[in-house]
C-alpha cells in the first residue's frame, strides 16, 4: 500500500510538474503572442508610412527632372540664340572692320576736321545709345545736340567752340 501512495504521489508530482511547465509554456507563448502582435502593427503602420513617403518622394524626384529637363531645352534656346546673335555680331564686325579698313580717317580728317569730328560724334552717340538700349535703358533717346556755348561742356564732354580746331 504504501507503494501505491508513493506511485500516486509520483505520479501527481510528474503530472503536477508537466501541468506547471504547460502553463508557464502557455503564458510565455501568449505573451510573446501579444509581442509579436504589437510589433507587427508597428511594423504594418511603419511600412504605410514608408510606402507614401517613397511615393512624395518619387514624385518630387520626377517633377524635379521634369523641370530639370525643361531647363535644359530652356538653356540650350538660350545657347542657340546666343550663337545666333554672336554670328551676326561677327558679321557686323566684320563690317566694321572692313569699312575702317577702306576708310583713312587722317586723309578725311586733314580735309575736312570739322565734318570728320562731326560724323566721329555722331556714330559714337548712335554707338553709346545702342549700349544703353541693349542694357535695360531708354532705346528711343533723341540724338544729342552738338551744338553749345564756349564756356560750357557740350555731350561730348569737348569744352568751347566746335568751330575751332587744335
Amino acid at each position: 500500500m504504501a507503494a501505491r501512495i508513493y506511485l500516486v504521489i509520483i505520479v501527481l508530482g510528474v503530472l503536477g510538474g508537466v501541468g506547471w511547465f504547460g502553463y508557464q509554456y502557455y503564458t510565455s507563448s501568449q505573451n510573446a503572442i501579444r509581442t509579436l502582435t504589437a510589433n507587427n502593427a508597428k511594423l504594418e503602420t511603419a511600412q504605410k508610412t514608408t510606402l507614401a513617403e517613397f511615393e512624395q518622394y518619387r514624385n518630387k524626384v520626377t517633377k524635379e527632372i521634369e523641370e530639370f529637363k525643361a531647363e535644359l531645352v530652356r538653356q540650350q534656346q538660350l545657347n542657340d540664340d546666343l550663337g545666333a546673335n554672336l554670328k551676326s555680331v561677327q558679321e557686323a564686325n566684320k563690317k566694321i572692320a572692313n569699312l575702317l579698313a577702306n576708310t583713312d580717317i587722317i586723309k578725311n580728317s586733314l580735309a575736312d576736321p570739322n565734318a570728320s569730328e562731326e560724323r566721329i560724334n555722331e556714330k559714337v552717340d548712335e554707338f553709346f545709345r545702342a549700349i544703353g538700349c541693349a542694357s535695360g535703358g531708354e532705346c528711343l533717346l533723341p540724338p544729342i545736340s552738338r551744338e553749345g556755348s564756349n564756356s560750357t561742356t557740350n555731350s561730348s564732354g569737348n569744352t568751347g567752340n566746335s568751330s575751332t580746331s587744335n
